[in-house]
């Protein structure tokens, strides 16, 4: 099962992160990343669904949430897992990932 699976709508691009988004999972959660990126439409991230994620994995989102706002896409938030919040808060990253309060 991939980490990162897309759904294109005609108003955005739908990225849902489940299961896990480790070391092991950023090579092909990059290239699926990208993909959202070239769409060129609004970014709706849903990530209830996502059971672990580790340095690694915050890191890719961090990049990932960089190079939408320079394109001028619009990343959002939808919904988050407890495992993303509790990761970001434990590395004071949640600003940088721009997580819902």
């Amino acid at each position: 099962m991939e980490s990162v699976n897309l759904t294109c709508h005609p108003d955005r691009t739908e990225i849902v992160l489940s299961g896990m988004l480790d070391v092991g999972e950023t090579r092909a959660a990059y290239g699926r990343l990208g993909e959202a990126l070239t769409r060129a439409l609004p970014l709706e991230l849903r990530a209830a669904a996502l059971e672990r994620v580790d340095t690694a994995g915050l890191q890719l989102l961090i990049a990932f949430l960089r190079a939408a706002h320079e394109r001028g896409l619009q990343p959002s938030w939808r919904d988050v897992s407890p495992a993303l919040t509790t990761g970001a808060q434990l590395l004071g990253l949640s600003a940088a990932l721009e997580l819902p309060q």
